[in-house]
């Protein structure tokens, strides 16, 4: 795994975008929770639901292993591919053994969040693999296929 190749991208402008992706999903999630529990914006709900934290949590380390978010102050950040492929993966695994015993809730939860982290590392194992044809001196989009 040492030799897989790492990544670094620009973040100036990916900042910006997490800052609004963050603020849209504020304003969903409180609009959710006004409609699922009828109580105010902002206000806790009396008890977490530890699979969707489990979900939650496995999620925002593979967007992280991914690039797709960034700790507040950093200037660049690292792609570990493997690691993103690691954690869906698990969340894949985790659906598998949990199937019939989640709510609906939950199960749309996982199923979406496993969707877009896929779409995602699609996007981001083509950039890794065009990146290490280009430190390789080959024009990625030269290639011809046989």
């Amino acid at each position: 795994m040492a030799d897989e190749p790492k990544i670094i991208i620009d973040e100036d402008w990916k900042s910006q975008v997490q800052r609004e992706k963050e603020e849209a999903q504020k304003t969903v999630a409180a609009q959710e929770g006004v409609a699922e529990t009828g109580e105010e914006a902002g206000q806790e709900p009396e008890e977490a639901n530890p699979f969707m934290s489990l979900v939650h949590s496995l999620a925002a380390q593979c967007l992280l292993a991914l690039g797709a978010i960034a700790p507040p102050d950093a200037k660049q950040i690292t792609v570990d591919i493997e690691q993103a492929r690691y954690l869906i993966d698990t969340l894949m695994m985790l659906r598998e053994k949990t199937k019939g015993n989640l709510t609906p809730e939950e199960e749309g939860f996982l199923t979406e969040a496993l969707a877009e982290l896929q779409r995602g590392y699609v996007v981001r194992a083509q950039q890794v693999q065009d990146a290490a044809f280009r430190n390789a001196g080959v024009d990625p989009k030269n290639l011809k296929h046989k």
